[in-house]
């Protein structure tokens, strides 16, 4: 089946998550459910708890600061350029080591970008996070909606 060509204009669709900006650049229902793609703005300490995702594979491709991934039982430490692909079924997690970090974060298929903007606080009613931390109980409240499951603690 062939796809529609589309192109976004640089606007804004940016939802803070834990007190990070996550703007969604594309959507699986922009790219016929192929993926998700997220900027993401991050400060340091950020990070998830390691966790596994059941429908997605997830993608990190550095562009600024220093992140320490840990996908299986390997870390991988990295600024720009860094490549880190964590398969589905796969634990992985990382946390933010320079004092901010930005990362382009893709979903395969697409589809989990969703979660950012459902369980976030849209950048447009709230010019500064609400809160540099990270709440786990928060975001266990949307993963199993998302085919994610939290398996272990944070770097």
């Amino acid at each position: 089946m062939a796809g529609v060509a589309f192109a976004l204009d640089p606007h804004e669709e940016a939802y803070w998550w834990h007190g990070s900006l996550y703007r969604i650049k594309a959507r699986a229902a922009d790219t016929g459910g192929a993926l998700g793609l997220v900027d993401a703005s991050l400060y340091g300490g950020f990070g998830p708890a390691l966790h596994v995702h059941h429908r997605e594979d997830e993608a990190f491709y550095v562009l600024e600061g220093t992140i320490r991934f840990r996908v299986r039982d390997e870390d991988f430490v990295g600024g720009p350029g860094r490549w880190v692909w964590a398969p589905r079924e796969v634990p992985h997690t990382f946390t933010v080591e320079s004092e901010t970090a930005r990362t382009l974060i893709l979903f395969t298929p697409g589809g989990f970008e969703r979660l950012f903007e459902v369980g976030g606080v849209p950048a447009g009613e709230s010019p500064r996070p609400p809160a540099q931390e990270y709440d786990l109980s928060h975001t266990l409240t949307f993963v199993d909606d998302f085919g994610m499951e939290v398996v272990g603690p944070r770097l």
